[in-house]
């Protein structure tokens, strides 16, 4: 044998040998670690939406390779960017070998046997309340369970001061649907930048800003010309905003990694980053009552919590696996964050920072609470039905049949 093809020979032996051992990984470290993929691709490696590819089979070579592209940066998505930069290659094989233990299809039983037979009451939606229907294409209104056709995967919503208009953003087709609350009528079909997630409305009901997660900036809409006015330049990943009840300020969180961002609202731009250490990819947030706290949900299963005044983090709080909304009660004692990747939500005492947990289906994500406080709706994509909790309680006193995958919720009252 010649010399140089002794080397080639040599050589592929020993990539051949260093690739078997980067695939062998722990099927059981993996598991525990892929608590952090569970909010997108389901624990059992199902995607629990179209957009999210099955792991479950997978070649483990393939997934080690696509957690190294998003590693390097050489495959571009905010979120899986965030999530594969803490990797190491131990954590990538012990991940794939993992999901390609898995069998290719799963079913999953819902954990409570309430059936979805209760109808929706006036008791209960004090005021009209605006849900998101994801595959659906539709929002679907409550107590009234009247539906409106809307765009391609219908997410976030939110609903103007005065209640007349509810705006939607479409990701797949980079639009923001306007409806009339009065009627379901699509008022608008404006356009926005890449893959638009978060929704909100400013407190005076001039503006809409639209987190354009693909693009990193955010559309401000006009609300009374229904127009496009200005485009603001942020970090990697906005998710979602929330602004102050003056109107000055809008956090909204960089699900790229970077932290929360503040924007001046009157010069329409980013002025400050917090750094938000101990989560993965700030996803949702809400503010205390008093607006000198953030609860920032991350995309794994963490909620920090975020002193406004000094930039530190005053505590990391463990909740269900995967991504969900946030919202703190109107009256300030709760926040209560969803999991979709687990089978409950956590109640968050914002004085004591003490958590709890309420069971209550194989998934959750949007979650709302009523104007009054009384009331915490959740929705569960993966049963095509809505949870009632009365807040008094802390159980739920009802589960309503609604399209398919109800997403996002809009409540008057508490934006």
């Amino acid at each position: 044998m010649k010399k140089n093809s002794f080397k080639l020979v040599f050589a592929s032996a020993a990539l051949l040998t260093l690739s078997h051992t980067l695939w062998a990984g722990n099927i059981t470290q993996g598991k525990t670690k892929a608590a952090a993929c569970a909010g997108c691709h389901g624990i059992n490696g199902i995607g629990l939406s179209e957009e999210f590819p099955n792991l479950a089979g997978q070649k483990p070579a393939y997934i080690i390779k696509q957690l190294t592209a998003f590693k390097n940066g050489s495959r571009k998505d905010p979120t899986m960017n965030a999530m594969a930069a803490t990797l190491s290659t131990e954590d990538m094989a012990d991940l794939a070998a993992y999901f390609s233990s898995l069998k290719t299809s799963t079913t999953q039983a819902s954990v409570t046997d309430k059936p979805k037979t209760d109808k929706a009451s006036h008791q209960e939606f004090p005021e009209n309340v605006y849900i998101s229907m994801k595959k659906s294409a539709t929002i679907e209104t409550f107590p009234q369970q009247q539906s409106w056709t809307g765009g391609p995967n219908m997410l976030y919503t939110a609903i103007t001061p005065n209640k007349k208009m509810l705006l939607s953003t479409s990701p797949s087709s980079n639009t923001v649907y306007v409806f009339n609350t009065q009627n379901g009528k699509q008022l608008a079909i404006i356009k926005t930048g890449k893959a638009p997630k978060g929704v909100k409305v400013s407190p005076d009901g001039k503006q809409a800003y639209i987190s354009n997660q693909g693009s990193a900036d955010i559309t401000v809409i006009n609300l009374r010309s229904l127009q496009v006015s200005n485009t603001i330049k942020v970090k990697k990943g906005p998710h979602n905003v929330r602004f102050t009840k003056d109107g000055k300020l809008a956090y909204v969180t960089l699900q790229g990694g970077d932290g929360l961002g503040i924007i001046d609202t009157q010069k329409q731009k980013l002025i400050r980053v917090i750094p938000v250490p101990g989560i993965t990819g700030p996803h949702n947030m809400d503010l205390s009552a008093d607006e000198k706290t953030a609860f920032v949900r991350d995309f794994v299963h963490h909620v920090a919590v975020v002193d406004l005044t000094t930039g530190k983090v005053n505590k990391i709080i463990t909740v269900g696996n995967g991504h969900g909304g946030i919202d703190v009660f109107p009256n300030g004692q709760y926040a209560a964050t969803a999991a979709i990747g687990d089978d409950y939500i956590s109640i968050i005492d914002t004085r004591t920072l003490e958590s709890r947990d309420i069971i209550i289906g194989t998934a959750s994500h949007g979650i709302r609470v009523s104007k009054n406080s009384q009331w915490l709706y959740v929705t569960l994509p993966k049963e095509n039905a809505i949870a009632v909790i009365n807040t008094r309680t802390m159980a739920v006193e009802a589960r309503i049949a609604s399209g398919k995958f109800p997403f996002w919720i809009a409540v008057p009252g508490n934006p």
